[in-house]
């Protein structure tokens, strides 16, 4: 059970994302997501973990942690779902040419960050895998 007002954080967390500049560590894909689920549900899955600066970086937190992509990462931290039953704040990825980018459940939709800055919308079929929050 999620506590209460657990929506009005989830919203002021993405508004925050929104705000920030891409950047590896702070307001990347990832930790974007995981900050979404701690306004949910408090825990800060990646204490300590956010020390990469780059994209290189980045791969190679994930591979020294034992993941091959983000959504390895995810799902040691979350329980999988299937993508159709995810509601809103549940974390999902989308397998994209260059890389695996984590997306947060908005309802109709998932939004997740983007490189240079901002949050942007994308559709829920775009989603290969998900996370329950």
């Amino acid at each position: 059970m999620r506590p209460e007002k657990w929506e009005d954080r989830l919203l002021e967390e993405i508004d925050r994302h929104d705000k920030l500049p891409f950047e590896y560590g702070k307001s990347d894909c990832l930790t974007f997501a995981v900050d979404c689920a701690k306004a949910i549900n408090g825990k800060d899955v990646m204490r300590g973990k956010r020390k990469y600066t780059n994209q290189i970086g980045a791969a190679k937190a994930l591979k020294t942690a034992g993941f091959k992509d983000i959504g390895d990462a995810l799902a040691s931290m979350f329980e999988e779902i299937p993508p159709a039953l995810a509601g809103r704040g549940d974390l999902g990825v989308i397998e994209g040419e260059e890389a695996t980018v984590a997306v947060v459940f908005i309802g109709p939709y998932a939004v997740g960050k983007e490189i240079p800055g901002g949050v942007r919308q994308v559709p829920r079929s775009a989603v290969s895998r998900a996370f329950r929050v």
